[in-house]
Order: C-alpha cells, then sequence, then structure tokens
C-alpha cells in the first residue's frame, strides 16, 4: 500500500512545486525586485470636423481598420461651394478693375466723361437762365403787391367817408391778397431755381473733376490699393477652396475604429468628435517603480511583458519614459501597504504583441 502511495506523493509534491514556483511564491514573498504589474494601455485618436456642418456619410465601422489619409466621413458640401462660387466672382470683378486701371483711360470713357460734362454745363446754364426769369418776376410781383398796399390804404379811407361802397372796398382787400399770393408763389420758385442752381454747379464740377482724372491717368496708390483688393480676393477663394477640402474627412493614423459617436443626418460644430480610432501598434504598460528602486531603471533598457491570455509566452518591450515626479502608488496596483510607498511611474512601450495584446489587458512587467 505504501509502495502504491510513494509516486502519488512525489506527483503531488511536484505539481506543488511547480505552482509554489508561478504562483504560489508570490502569497509568501515578495516579488522579484524586477518585476512589476501594471495595465496595457494605447493611444486613442480623435478623428474631428474642423468646419460646422450635417454629416451626410459615414464610410467606416466600430471595429474597421483605417490607414493615414482614408476617408471616414463627408460633412454637406452645398454652403461651401456657394462660397466659393461667390469669393471667385468677387476676385473675378476685381481682376477686371485692376486691368483697367493698369491699361488707363479708354478714349470712349474720355468721351463718356465729356458728355456728362457738356450735359452738366447745358443743366447750369439752363437752371441759370431760369433764376434770372423768376428774378424778375419776383421783383414784378413785389412792385405789384406795394401798388396794391397803398391802393387798399385810399380806399379805405373813401370807403370811411362814404365814397364807394363796402363792395367796392372788399374786392380791392381781395386784389391785395392775391397779390401777396402770387409774391410768395414766385419768390417760392426762385428760392428753389437757387437751389437747384447750386446742385448743378456741383454736378458741373463733380463732373469736370472725373474728365480731368481720366485725362490724366490713375494714379500709382489707386493701382496699389487695387492690387491689394486683388490680393484679398485671392486670398478668399484659397480659404473657401480649403474649406470645401475639409468637407471629406481624413484618418490622420492607422488604426481601427473604435467608437463611431455621430450618425448621418447630424450636425456637428468646429472640433466635434466624430470618431475614435486607435493606434494597435503604439501600446505600452504603465507600471510604477518605488523610489528605491528607481537607480535600476533607465529610459531604453529592455523589459519582458507577459499576460495572462498567453501562458508561457512574453513580450518585448523596452522603458520609453520615466516621470519626473513622485506620488504613490494607485491603489488598484499594489496592495494596502505598498500604497504607502512613494513611487514613479514607467512607461514600458511593447515592441511586439500587436493584434494581440489589447488596452486594458492586466500585465506582468519584468525589467531585464
Amino acid at each position: 500500500m505504501k509502495k502504491r502511495l510513494l509516486p502519488v506523493l512525489l506527483l503531488l509534491v511536484v505539481v506543488f512545486l511547480i505552482w509554489f514556483w508561478t504562483k504560489g511564491s508570490k502569497m509568501f514573498f515578495h516579488r522579484e525586485s524586477n518585476s512589476f504589474s501594471g495595465t496595457i494601455e494605447a493611444t486613442l485618436v480623435p478623428v474631428q470636423s474642423e468646419l460646422s456642418g450635417k454629416i451626410v456619410e459615414i464610410t467606416v465601422k466600430e471595429g474597421q481598420k483605417v490607414g493615414t489619409g482614408d476617408i471616414v466621413a463627408r460633412l454637406d458640401e452645398q454652403s461651401l461651394k456657394i462660397a466659393l462660387a461667390s469669393a471667385q466672382s468677387q476676385l473675378k470683378q476685381a481682376e477686371q478693375r485692376l486691368q483697367d486701371l493698369l491699361g488707363g483711360t479708354r478714349a470712349e470713357e474720355i468721351r463718356r466723361y465729356q458728355a456728362n460734362v457738356d450735359q452738366s454745363q447745358a443743366g447750369l446754364e439752363q437752371t441759370a437762365a431760369a433764376e434770372q426769369q423768376l428774378e424778375a418776376i419776383v421783383a414784378r410781383d413785389l412792385e405789384n403787391l406795394k401798388y396794391e398796399e397803398k391802393f387798399l390804404k385810399d380806399e379805405e379811407a373813401l370807403y370811411k367817408e362814404g365814397a364807394i361802397s363796402k363792395k367796392e372796398y372788399d374786392a380791392q382787400v381781395h386784389k391785395l391778397k392775391v397779390a401777396e399770393q402770387q409774391y410768395k408763389t414766385s419768390l417760392e420758385q426762385y428760392e428753389g431755381t437757387k437751389a437747384q442752381y447750386k446742385s448743378s454747379q456741383a454736378q458741373m464740377n463733380a463732373a469736370r473733376a472725373a474728365l480731368d482724372l481720366a485725362l490724366s491717368g490713375y494714379t500709382q496708390p489707386t493701382i496699389l490699393a487695387q492690387k491689394a483688393v486683388v490680393e484679398g480676393a485671392q486670398q478668399a477663394v484659397n480659404l473657401a477652396k480649403l474649406n470645401l477640402t475639409k468637407a471629406v474627412i481624413r484618418s490622420s493614423v492607422d488604426g481601427t475604429v473604435l467608437y463611431k459617436h455621430v450618425e448621418p443626418g447630424e450636425v456637428v460644430n468646429p472640433a466635434g468628435r466624430i470618431l475614435t480610432v486607435l493606434e494597435p501598434e503604439d501600446i505600452w504598460v504603465r507600471i510604477y517603480v518605488p523610489e528605491a528602486q528607481l537607480n535600476t531603471i533607465a529610459l531604453g533598457k529592455k523589459a519582458s511583458v507577459s499576460v495572462d491570455a498567453y501562458p508561457g509566452r512574453s513580450f518585448a518591450g523596452e522603458i520609453s519614459n520615466i516621470s519626473d515626479r513622485a506620488e504613490f502608488t494607485p491603489k488598484n496596483v499594489q496592495t494596502k501597504e505598498e500604497r504607502t510607498s512613494i513611487v514613479f511611474a514607467v512607461k514600458v512601450k511593447l515592441k511586439e504583441g500587436f493584434g494581440k495584446l489589447n488596452s486594458g489587458m492586466p500585465a506582468d512587467v519584468i525589467i531585464n
């Protein structure tokens, strides 16, 4: 019986030693000084819109792989195309105006300016003649008014003496009122003609100035100012073209679509997130090294990373960053006693395991 139990006992001892070597030793002894625990992390890249607008298409799904420059979404382009057409029209007008200035004044333009001067001159002369005629009429009506006023005084004296009837007196009062109204009307016409004469004179001066400018040609400051207008219009066209290209949204990295944040028909604002892309080849483990062991850590030092999903296998990595600030060990990493330790965060970048190791996996790291 004892002979039969001996192989079984030996087998149990071997199993216990294997378990103790791989797992149980961590329960009784501190882990190796170069062994640490952490969680695998990865770079998440947001794909955002630079413009506001309505999403008309999303060309990818969650879990789909995308490459740098791949189209992932499109915005409605209608308003952007209208803005581009308007900017191009303004540029064309500005360029045409500049060509006119550089080419000088054409003969037909000079003839048009001269015709304006002639027309303004004729209008000024006509207004001056009308003003003289109305001035004579005003003088005549004023003289007539004075006569009727004097005659009424004489008639009033006769009426009081009984030499004339009331009907004759009232007739003279009416004639005076007519004379007053006639004088008032002619005076208003005269003042209106004087104002018209001043306006005609101003138009004449403006027409002569335009003709003089056409005959002398455009000045250099005028040409330089128009060149600046053309440059501004060209920049507006360039901006409108650039905005139109931004209606097509592309991935900036190679990776996997992790989240889709909007659907077609939704309106996004500038910097609005459309997708989140996971960079599968930019993964690392963040570990926390006690201050006393910091002298064994250096940038570029090699490391081995293992996870429970792949027992017996390790993945190569190296230290890519060491924090310059001390902190307490996070609660989800070490035991309660170790959480009171002062540690430094260390980033171990993985060199292999892409496609196998995923963000969120617990991992053990051994610094070589």
